[in-house]
């Protein structure tokens, strides 16, 4: 358990069951940042109170990808984001509706052949050869999903 301040505001930073938390109390008052730090932990011990990572984690795939190209519309230019969606479409068709928490690094390389032996197709329903270049593109949007969700 800890309490700390940033910018006259205190926080807390504590673990319950190897899960750690980290949240804003929105106060000024020790006192009061001393209580609230208590409940706080008592939600937690419950199981009413979420890591924020974990939030993320729990969520399909699909749902991860969208929230995260939203999040870089503020960090990439226009022709970036819509290449960043255009490289999402074959890993939303394999991973679909599979939550973050379950991919697997066994799972990321049977993406991999999938991809390679030309799984996925295109509007037409053409499979084509796909490059080494953009299927190791493909696997880095996806780490970044999965590095967000940790």
């Amino acid at each position: 358990m800890a309490l700390f301040r940033r910018n006259k505001t205190w926080w807390t930073d504590f673990a319950v069951n190897g899960a750690r938390y980290r949240h804003s109390l929105k106060t000024k008052d020790w006192r009061e940042a001393q209580a609230r730090e208590k409940e706080l932990i008592a939600q937690a011990s419950v199981g009413k109170l979420a890591p924020s990572s974990q939030q993320f984690a729990r969520l399909a795939f699909t749902e991860a990808a969208d929230r995260y190209i939203e999040d870089r519309k503020q960090h990439l230019a226009p022709r970036s984001v819509e290449s960043e969606k255009g490289r999402l479409k074959p890993l939303k068709a394999f991973f679909g509706a599979t939550l973050l928490t379950r991919i697997s690094p066994d799972f990321v390389r049977q993406y991999i052949v999938w991809r390679r032996e030309g799984g996925f197709k295109d509007k037409k329903g053409n499979s084509r050869r796909i490059e080494n270049r953009t299927v190791n593109m493909e696997v880095g949007i996806l780490s970044r999903i999965l590095r967000r969700a940790k």
